[in-house]
């Protein structure tokens, strides 16, 4: 029963692995469409790896994907001496195939673009390109984070600026992006509406991922206060199999103590425990809240009773 139950468990655990995977790369090619086929062809510095390569290739004419594989490069070699193996095992597989994945992307843009004039970004009006842009990229950056991987490039730099000197991470996102971003001004000589467009990029980017990142994630927090409670208490225990715990609490108006049962659920389950509150008494006071993450038994992994 051990071995059964041990092989089933690696089962899942693999199976676990080969999605996030297959999503961790999903991501990645979204992002570096975004970037081969929007914020190349305009010369876009956005920051991260992706603002350094189009910076060097208006510069000095050299390839952007092989500008962004070597930044990545070397600040992979930098993170596994600073900040560690696992962070560096981690970054690996997104910081490497996202260059790559540009680079065929580059190519296809170009043989598209030079043959088909509907494929020639530059004729796009700009708002147009930072909305799609940015909303394709946040996209794929979700995914890449839902799946616990990175494309390299700023959260490497952020990971060592923690190490190194501890900074905090949203500082160290402002300078090295921001520093990008003023050097592309400057380098390239744009025109400030185009800062303006990048900055909006930004945010708009940062919604996507925030939404995709937390997206599908339907969790409830539930809080009862009932003098049934102990009926309610066994019905999700029994019923819909999910951990229960209770406080003692005292009603200021009524001066009564009275127990307070609170419980995680999803969306689909809160609707059917609402109906069987009011079945069992109608004068409880409840109130749930969206619970932004939950993670352990029955949600990040199975029960084993289950």
């Amino acid at each position: 029963m051990k071995k059964i139950r041990k092989y089933l468990q690696e089962h899942i655990e693999l199976k676990e692995k080969l999605k996030n995977i297959g999503i961790l790369t999903f991501g990645v090619m979204l992002s570096s469409f975004a970037f081969s086929f929007f914020l190349n062809p305009v010369n876009l510095v956005i920051g991260g790896v992706s603002g350094i390569g189009v910076i060097v290739k208006d510069l000095w004419g050299f390839d952007p994907s092989l500008a962004m594989l070597l930044v990545n490069i070397l600040l992979l070699i930098l993170s596994l001496i600073l900040v560690g193996k696992e962070f560096f095992i981690k970054t690996l597989y997104g910081a490497l195939t996202y260059p790559l994945f540009s680079l065929v992307f580059d190519k296809l843009y170009l043989l598209l673009a030079n043959n088909v004039e509907a494929f020639n970004v530059v004729n796009l009006d700009m708002m147009l390109t930072i909305l799609f842009s940015s909303i394709i990229m946040g996209y794929g950056l979700g995914l890449v984070v839902k799946a616990g991987g990175s494309t390299g490039g700023t959260e490497i730099g952020q990971k060592i600026f923690n190490k190194a000197f501890h900074f905090p991470f949203s500082l160290s996102l402002y300078l090295i992006d921001g520093t990008i971003i003023i050097l592309g001004f400057f380098l390239l000589g744009q025109h400030l509406e185009i800062v303006l467009f990048e900055i909006i990029f930004m945010v708009v980017c940062g919604f996507m991922m925030d939404t995709v990142i937390f997206s599908g994630f339907n969790k409830r927090a539930v809080y009862i206060i009932s003098d049934k409670c102990d009926e309610i208490k066994n019905i999700l225990l029994n019923d819909f199999s999910r951990g229960v715990t209770s406080v003692k609490v005292i009603g200021e108006y009524s001066g009564q103590d009275k127990k307070m049962i609170f419980c995680l659920m999803s969306s689909m389950e809160y609707m059917k425990l609402r109906n069987i509150i009011e079945e069992i008494d109608p004068k409880a006071f409840y109130y749930c809240m969206r619970a932004n993450e939950v993670r352990g038994e029955g949600f990040s992994y199975e029960s084993e009773s289950n």
